[in-house]
């Protein structure tokens, strides 16, 4: 490569990389649609390859696309931290933030974070993304989300959390239908049940098959939101976690009983890549998203 690309183009790359569609990657710089595309064309000339193809969702990044991204996304990370080390001050803010969000965060506490940004930090826009424990790690490590609240397993290298709170079980019923006592009579009931993805077993499930048990399960559906409305018209019992349970109990007329077996708590993790670990608009973004999203899932 005979002419070096300018840092302009490179953080054109970083944003593109990151959003996956040029639009939104101009969205977040700031810039018209056309100029970013005019920084692509400047970069696939010094570089020498297309960088991208376009998809019906925006566009899909080369090999040497990637290659080229896992060895400059650090440093420009460190550049821009180095050059706003000034007093952060989150009212003078004016971009774009992703925030990946489990689908019961989403339900219960979407409303006040956005709420609570705007009170702060009226500049910022915020876009949400759905992310769960299968998803969400890739999609904080390849910078499609700025950070995430989810349950998750332990954070991979390179890869930072906070654990909000556990999450124990209980069951979802409607009023007249009493809730079992004892695990057979639970294992006699039917079931309505969140599922995610291509999971062949929930973790009640999973659980319940390690014991040597499995449930009568009438609905699977990756939507808290559907459960309350399908426990109502059909007596069928919900396992879920406590705080979603509980935001649907008083919302739907619904009760709350405990589990006649045991099942661990699941940890909500707050989730971010390290190299955003000392980034000021992250870490000030973590601190107020956590403080909404235990202030909601605790009421």
């Amino acid at each position: 490569m005979s002419v070096r690309p300018d840092l302009n183009l490179l953080i054109v790359f970083d944003a593109i990389m990151s959003e996956r569609n040029l639009r939104l990657a101009a969205e977040r710089l700031g810039r018209s649609q056309p100029a970013v595309s005019q920084s692509v064309a400047r970069l696939r000339d010094i570089l020498g390859d297309r960088l991208f193809e376009k998809t019906p969702k925006g566009v899909k990044p080369t090999q040497r696309a990637e290659a080229l991204w896992l060895e400059i996304r650090d440093s420009l990370h460190l550049i821009d931290q180095a050059l706003t080390h000034s007093e952060f001050d989150p009212k003078l803010v004016s971009t774009q933030v992703s925030i990946g969000l489990a689908d019961d965060v989403h339900e219960m506490a979407f409303a006040d974070i956005v709420s609570d940004l705007r009170e702060r930090a009226p500049g910022v826009v915020l876009r949400v993304a759905e992310v769960d424990h299968q998803s969400v790690w890739r999609d904080v490590g390849d910078g499609r989300v700025d950070l995430a609240v989810s349950v998750a397993p332990p954070p991979p290298r390179g890869l930072g959390a906070a654990t909000l709170l556990e999450q124990p079980f209980v069951i979802l019923h409607r009023p007249d239908v009493s809730p079992p006592t004892t695990l057979k009579s639970y294992l006699k009931s039917t079931h309505a049940a969140v599922g995610f993805r291509d999971e062949e077993a929930g973790y009640t499930d999973q659980r319940l098959a390690n014991m040597g048990h499995n449930r009568e399960v009438i609905a699977w559906t990756p939507r808290f939101g559907s459960i309350p409305d399908l426990v109502a018209r059909t007596g069928a019992l919900a396992t879920m976690p406590d705080p979603i349970a509980r935001w649907h109990a008083k919302r739907f007329n619904l009760a709350i009983a405990k589990l006649p077996f045991d099942l661990d708590a699941v940890p909500v993790r707050l989730c971010w890549h390290q190299r955003r670990r000392t980034d000021p608009l992250n870490m000030w973004l973590r601190d107020q998203v956590q403080e909404t999203v235990l202030r909601r899932m605790r009421s």
